[in-house]
């Protein structure tokens, strides 16, 4: 049995055996063709490996280890057994995947950036159609129409989609990045759950404008930190039905919109506002932007302290939540986003700390994880399939304010997120 209390200890190669797990110390990542300076020796080739790149000590941690390293007799028993020649057909494959990782991520980075300048983008024209939706425009009724077929179109061809960490927006258009937010998260879900084009339509205009009411409730209130009164209360609860009024004299908008800006803050178990209205008479859609609008709230909360990760927050959504929410909607929601969703900073089973880039649909505790690596320049970062490492996988979840700044600087999380579907 390996004692984990065990300090981390030099070893011989020749002392090595699957199941030991090893640090390569004083090595560069670009010196050999290992994804990790540290890991578990899975097989014998591994160890011949380490060989034949001239490597002759490594650091063993026992802590992470199977088994400790063979004891001196055990090592000169095995020496006289003659090893398995290592062809180099091996090591050309390993450096050929450690090459394709690289490379995988440099594209994956391209696409979000690319997606980056479309959703700025569309929040800027979403500024402009909210101001003409409050100033009875006709012309930015028809423009939010087309505008949400638009966010369909951009962001939900692929059924196979899986979600993305974006650049934050600028901090004078964030207040537009909230309600972009909702209305991309709620549709994926419509579309989850088989919603045809009328349906997506009035699904993504509810959740765009679910607080257009905030129009008429005071600025300084809205912006007041720190608990709110009674009264103070009571009127940021109006902005429902101040949305709701606002919407049903839009004839132009599908029937429902405005029922869903009504419901958006109904909860399933009676403890909602403005009507206290329960379970079944809660609207169907509405049922999908109260959880889209809550899940955002928690991870792009006011003040970036009282953030939570994505998992935190799908967790806390889950185990404290659900009386509030529609199970069945929520387990779609959270289908979709992945049990780590993008954002969500973890560490590896191998000690490795790394970012949630996007979900695994088919293997949904397996997703795609960038690694930090002080030896490997940030734009050259490593991308690990964790479908693809059976040996690998998330150990824990880890809050943004508990990671050292180099590693922030590094995996660069931000403290607001936007989403996109990456369509390939």
């Amino acid at each position: 049995m390996v004692n984990k209390s065990m300090p981390e200890f030099r070893v011989s190669v020749d002392q090595l055996r699957p199941g030991v797990f090893i640090r390569l110390k004083r090595t560069s990542w670009f010196d050999h063709p290992f994804l990790f300076n540290h890991f578990k020796i899975k097989d014998e080739e591994q160890i011949a490996l380490l060989k034949k790149l001239g490597v002759t000590e490594v650091s063993c941690i026992p802590e992470k280890s199977d088994v400790l390293p063979l004891r001196p007799t055990e090592t000169k028993a095995k020496q006289a057994t003659p090893e398995k020649a290592l062809s180099q057909d091996v090591i050309d494959h390993l450096w050929e995947i450690k090459k394709e990782r690289t490379r995988r991520l440099r594209e994956k980075k391209q696409r979000i950036a690319e997606c980056e300048e479309r959703f700025t983008t569309c929040i800027r024209t979403f500024d402009n159609i909210l101001k003409g939706v409050l100033g009875g425009n006709l012309h930015s009724l028809e423009d939010a129409i087309a505008f949400v077929k638009r966010l369909s179109k951009y962001f939900l061809e692929d059924r196979e989609s899986t979600l993305h960490l974006m650049n934050v927006v600028d901090q004078a258009e964030s207040a537009y990045s909230h309600p972009m937010n909702v209305a991309v998260l709620a549709m994926m879900v419509g579309k989850e759950a088989g919603y045809d084009e009328e349906q997506m339509t009035a699904l993504g205009l509810g959740a765009l404008f679910h607080d257009i009411g905030k129009s008429r409730i005071p600025k300084k209130l809205l912006k007041k930190r720190g608990a709110l009164t009674k009264p103070e209360q009571e009127i940021i609860e109006q902005h429902s039905e101040f949305g709701a009024a606002l919407l049903s004299e839009i004839d132009l908008f599908p029937k429902g919109v405005a029922r869903i800006v009504a419901h958006h803050h109904e909860r399933m178990d009676g403890s909602g506002y403005p009507q206290g209205l329960c379970s079944g008479d809660i609207d169907a859609m509405a049922r999908i932007v109260a959880i889209a609008d809550a899940y955002d709230n928690h991870t792009n909360a006011a003040d970036a302290d009282e953030s939570l990760t994505p998992y935190l927050a799908l967790s806390f959504m889950f185990g404290q939540q659900k009386a509030l929410f529609d199970v069945e909607v929520l387990a779609l929601f959270i289908r979709c986003l992945g049990v780590y969703p993008p954002g969500t900073v973890v560490e590896l089973s191998n000690g490795a700390v790394g970012m949630v880039m996007s979900v695994n649909p088919r293997n949904q505790l397996n997703p795609s994880v960038v690694l930090y690596d002080e030896e490997v320049p940030k734009k050259e970062a490593l991308i690990v399939d964790l479908a693809d490492e059976s040996d690998l996988r998330v150990e824990k979840s880890i809050r943004l304010a508990h990671l050292p700044q180099e590693v922030l600087d590094y995996l660069s999380p931000r403290t607001k997120i936007t989403y996109y579907v990456d369509q390939n």
